[in-house]
């Protein structure tokens, strides 16, 4: 079989099985951009369109049924229809949804959610993870007096204009890094040149470089803004030390550790399993139970810039921060989210991604998977990646060949990121893990001609590769 055969194979099982998913999509296109809303959800030759879920699964327009192995991007945990989350929707519905006053759900989310993370001394509401990373630098910046801010290059921390400098690999307008030996400053399309000026970007993982910037330019810098598990930019955990490393650093220059754990909330609070503590966090995702949520807080006296009964308080206003359908569903989201859920989604995590490699291995194909907790990432290549940049030089040149594997995955019945996502829900059994590790091993087996004539390097020339029977 060669190489246009497996491609062309894979891509016309796929539109086969789709055509209510393909007619949808040119639909959308006449109104929607491309036929999607939403950037990281489309792909080609057009993305599936869901009209269901239920438990662990989601259903397309087609009526075909796939296990959910991405979450919604890590903004589930507790999967589809989770019947204590439909009732607190449903009954909230009755008493409404946003009143336009302070309401007892925000003290009562808020101290479920200080019980989960007890660094969160004070907090404030928002609508999403892109609100509060901005809200979480502004109140850095009032408390600071500085205006410098220090991101993680490949670190997304949402779509304002800070938020998108250096997050994305792409060929974007760059400015010169403020120190040698930095990455220089990628702002993405439609954000202002002159917003590098307030940015500085450092590698992940590298204690070297952040030293360099926060000791030669300390009185000038806000705050530090990190992922605990570098989310878009690869999966890529923190190496051991490399948290403890900047709160030292930080500390000696008076600038505030910001943690963005919008998605490794999901892994349980990363400050309290590993003991480092930043002075502030966001939230976001799966405090809401599904509906838009966004929070950011921290040390009391931080936050109580904050106070409308102090003098000059920071301004901060917004119709549905903290509204009280969001809140209903966060609340009753956190009842069902303690130490059991957690520790099963780890356990869940662990056997992915040994079973991942474990498949990729067993098909002579170099691949490796990383993440943390439910939180994993699918790789091609020998060596994980340490960093953001490692992550793009092993995505270089094999788009084609990521989405080939997306796409096999889709047509075998399991929902899954194009870029390498995978995240599970409480409700998920260690069965469907099982059956995505072989659905991956199948695919790759399948893909192996593919890879033989445009991606030889990732062959294993000594791993003896067993055959697969197509499930």
């Amino acid at each position: 079989m060669n190489r246009h055969d497996v491609a062309g194979r894979i891509r016309e099982a796929y539109e086969h099985a789709t055509p209510a998913s393909a007619t949808a999509s040119r639909r959308a296109a006449r109104s929607l951009p491309g036929g999607d809303t939403r950037s990281m959800t489309w792909y080609p030759p057009y993305p599936l369109f869901l009209v269901q879920g239920e438990g662990t699964r989601v259903r397309d327009a087609d009526g075909h049924w796939y296990e959910d192995m991405i979450a919604n991007y890590g903004a589930l945990a507790h999967g589809h229809n989770h019947p204590a989350l439909v009732a607190a929707v449903t009954g909230q519905m009755t008493r409404g949804t946003a009143p336009g006053g302070p309401v007892p759900l925000q003290y009562e989310h808020a101290e479920r959610l200080r019980a989960l993370n007890p660094s969160l001394e004070r907090l404030r509401y928002c609508n999403s993870g892109t609100e509060a990373t901005m809200w979480a630098v502004r109140t850095a910046r009032a408390y600071t007096g500085r205006d410098l801010v220090v991101k993680i290059d490949g670190g997304y921390h949402g779509t304002h204009d800070w938020g998108q400098v250096n997050a994305f690999f792409a060929p974007q307008r760059t400015a010169p890094a403020r120190l040698a030996g930095l990455p220089e400053i990628r702002p993405a399309a439609g954000v202002a040149l002159s917003t590098a000026g307030d940015i500085v970007a450092i590698p992940y993982n590298d204690l070297p470089a952040a030293a360099t910037v926060l000791r030669g330019l300390g009185e000038q810098i806000a705050a530090v803004v990190v992922e605990p598990v570098l989310g878009v930019g690869g999966g890529v955990p923190s190496a051991p030390g490399y948290l403890a490393g900047l709160r030292r650093l930080t500390r000696e220059a008076g600038a505030l550790l910001v943690f963005d754990e919008c998605a490794t909330l999901r892994l349980g609070p990363w400050q309290v399993k590993h003991g480092v503590i930043p002075d502030l966090t966001t939230h976001s995702k799966i405090v809401g139970g599904g509906l838009p949520l966004g929070v950011f807080g921290g040390r009391e006296d931080v936050m109580a810039l904050f106070d409308p009964s102090r003098p000059h308080p920071v301004h901060h206003a917004g119709a549905f921060g903290g509204n009280s359908l969001s809140l209903a569903a966060g609340s009753a989201a956190l009842d069902h989210f303690g130490t059991d859920e957690i520790a099963h989604l780890d356990f869940l995590g662990d056997r992915l991604r040994a079973g991942l490699d474990a498949a990729a291995a067993s098909v002579g194909v170099a691949g490796r998977s990383v993440g943390e907790g439910g939180l994993s990432y699918f790789h091609f290549g020998s060596t994980p990646p340490r960093d953001a940049a490692d992550t793009a030089r092993l995505r270089a040149g094999r788009a084609e060949l990521r989405s080939l594997l997306h796409l096999s995955l889709l047509n075998a019945g399991f929902l899954t990121a194009p870029h390498g996502l995978l995240c599970q829900h409480v409700p998920t059994a260690p069965e469907s893990v099982d059956a995505l590790v072989d659905a991956y091993g199948n695919a790759l087996h399948d893909l192996r001609p593919y890879i033989a004539v445009h991606h030889p390097e990732l062959l294993e020339k000594d791993a003896g590769h067993v055959h697969r029977d197509a499930p």
